[in-house]
């Protein structure tokens, strides 16, 4: 079901949940053998505002298989960083689900719900979130130290591997002032990787890189790909769906394409 009718006014919360109440929620059962890695179902996100329910996300279907790159393109305001915080768990949406390898994730406690982001998600942003004291082996090294599952004597050599692998092996004691924003980037997709998670979820990761070093992050994360990773990405450029195995489009919080 989608809003497609015209108001003259935002709808009001109470009206909204209403409307909810009537969309019929798909069945738990997946027509797959083997579940997706991850699956939305029926996420709708509404907001409740001193001028009534501002609805964010539309009923969204979406499932993403193990080793996809998949790209969700939409422009500012389409409800791409809605649909991350509602994928990552760090929202819970106003009607829907989600599951991860067939586990209802929003039946998970809040606890429950903290490690399983910290095991099988790595997180990349547009703006990096670097500790700025910290040199780039010990930011690599912090989501270890978070999660705790990865043995204290092996953490710094997996933090000098991973930084090896995004080509920054070099700048490892540096702390990130000493270089670029697309090295920073990559520091943090090192980081991202820290803990072995089969899923990277990038909410505009490009966004703040000229051209060059877009492609240079695109082309990291492809190669991740093809090595048995699964991406998923939300972005408004539409330059960087071409590395995509798979792109969808969202308007206006639904899924079009």
């Amino acid at each position: 079901m989608s809003f497609h009718r015209r108001r003259s006014q935002p709808p009001q919360g109470e009206e909204v949940l209403n409307e909810l109440s009537q969309v019929s929620l798909p069945s738990a059962r997946s027509a797959q053998t083997t579940p997706p890695l991850l699956q939305a179902r029926n996420l709708w996100k509404v907001y409740d505002t001193p001028s009534g329910g501002v609805i964010a996300l539309k009923g969204v279907n979406l499932s993403i298989a193990e080793a996809e790159f998949v790209i969700v393109f939409g422009k500012s305001g389409a409800g791409k960083s809605t649909l991350v915080n509602l994928l990552t768990a760090i929202d819970e949406p106003t009607q829907g689900q989600l599951f991860f390898r067939g586990i209802s994730v929003f039946d998970l406690t809040e606890e429950e719900r903290t490690r399983w982001r910290g095991k099988n998600l790595g997180v990349v942003f547009q703006f990096f979130q670097l500790f700025p004291t910290l040199s780039l082996w010990e930011n690599v090294k912090i989501s270890m130290d978070l999660l705790g599952e990865i043995p204290p004597r092996e953490r710094k050599e997996r933090a000098l591997d991973l930084l090896r692998q995004v080509g920054l092996e070099e700048h490892a004691r540096k702390v990130p002032a000493k270089i670029s924003g697309g090295q920073q980037q990559r520091v943090a997709i090192a980081r991202a990787l820290a803990n072995d998670p089969p899923l990277l979820i990038a909410d505009e990761p490009t966004g703040n890189l000229d051209s060059r070093t877009k492609e240079e992050i695109m082309a990291l994360f492809a190669s991740l790909v093809a090595r048995g990773k699964t991406v998923f990405m939300v972005t408004h450029d539409l330059g960087a769906t071409k590395w995509a195995t798979r792109v969808v489009e969202i308007y206006d919080g639904e899924i079009i394409g």
